[in-house]
């Protein structure tokens, strides 16, 4: 699919500034409530949901739960930017682009929250609240909002958006995986609804802020426009660091006096997320100046291939890159280079170092116009 054809159908309407006012709102209520009324020990009701479920799951023998942990990864980080590789390098480079802007805020806008409201998981809440097989193990810190939820709804979300009205079957396999998604996070029971509510809800309106960024990108000067993102981006980034580092936390502990959620480590995961913030955004800029990777001017054998090594490059960032810099480094900073690093180069450099040389590269990625463009 050349990333030419893709419709721009999300046009500045009525409805579209109606669904980001309510998404707006919608996250900012729940979120107020889940920092008072949802945090009273006397509120059950989204508990009594989860135990329903719960109960389901051993009625029925936990005949869905294999299939219900398989589709839950599918808002796991890692498996997210591989399909986001996947869409960038193989399908769409302009799609592409778009998911992994929205996902890099994503990931900085999700720890926000969690640091703001720092609500505890279920069965901190309620220790008859069992998650099946190892759904605990990805499902470590604060609850609130659900990381899957936010991934799931910025790449399946965006997807959506991006494509709408085009191909039926993408946009119902979209939205068919993405309500998997959040149901699964429920019905494992490391989420209560109101995780993944606003998971969603904050998402849906990040990706429809986006999608009017990209419009006021695509015309006027494209790199003037990428380098006030940028350095958005970075004083977003300076003020939520300091936010994290200077903000109070509760500190509860367990029977044997140890930390349920140690807040500590909370802030250090939070670098990650500006890391990513941080990476997108340097690679809009990166991508202005160099010729950047386009499907469209790409051959089918050859995209192959380059999807197959940017997934690869990918992983290979992924679990390497923090390790090393936390050799060298305090854990904070490790894991801030560590995030910019994993999306600038997978989003940046490699595209820059596998554009065709026979053309002038994508328009999309700041390059001279395409000839199809």
């Amino acid at each position: 699919m050349s990333q030419e054809k893709l419709p721009e159908v999300f046009v500045s309407t009525r409805a579209e500034n109606i669904g980001i006012i309510v998404t707006v709102l919608l996250t900012l209520v729940i979120t107020v409530l889940s920092m008072t009324v949802f945090q009273d020990p006397d509120f059950h009701t989204d508990l009594d949901y989860l135990m329903a479920l719960q109960n389901f799951r051993e009625f029925s023998h936990n005949i869905f739960t294999s299939f219900i942990l398989f589709v839950t990864e599918f808002g796991g980080g890692k498996l997210t930017l591989l399909m986001v590789v996947l869409i960038y390098f193989g399908f769409s480079t302009r799609l592409g682009t778009f998911l992994v802007q929205v996902n890099g805020y994503g990931e900085m806008m999700n720890g926000i929250l969690k640091l703001t409201v720092c609500a505890f998981r279920p069965w901190v809440r309620d220790e008859l609240i069992i998650p099946p097989g190892d759904a605990k193990v990805s499902a470590t810190g604060y609850s609130f909002p659900s990381g899957h939820s936010t991934n799931a709804t910025t790449l399946f979300g965006g997807i959506i958006v991006k494509t709408w009205g085009r191909c039926r079957i993408l946009l119902a396999a979209s939205l068919a995986m993405l309500l998997l998604v959040l149901f699964s996070r429920n019905y494992l029971g490391v989420h209560t609804p109101q995780d993944v509510f606003i998971g969603l809800m904050s998402s849906l309106a990040l990706v429809l802020v986006m999608n009017r960024v990209f419009r006021w990108l695509d015309h006027g000067s494209k790199t003037r426009k990428a380098w006030i993102l940028f350095l958005v981006s970075v004083a977003v980034s300076v003020v939520s660091a300091l936010y994290f580092e200077l903000k109070s936390y509760p500190e509860l502990t367990d029977a044997a006096g140890k930390l349920v959620v140690d807040p500590a480590k909370m802030v250090l995961n939070s670098y990650k997320g500006i890391g990513y913030y941080l990476g997108v955004s340097a690679a809009l800029v990166f991508l202005q100046y160099f010729r950047g990777y386009d499907t469209g001017n790409t051959p089918a054998f050859r995209r192959l291939g380059v999807t197959i090594a940017g997934m690869l490059l990918l992983l290979l960032l992924y679990i390497i890159v923090p390790h090393v810099f936390s050799q060298i480094m305090p854990h904070r900073y490790a894991n801030l280079i560590g995030g910019f690093s994993v999306m600038f180069i997978t989003f940046g450099v490699f595209p820059a170092l596998t554009a065709s040389r026979d053309n002038g590269g994508s328009s999309e990625n700041g390059g001279t116009p395409s000839r199809e463009a």
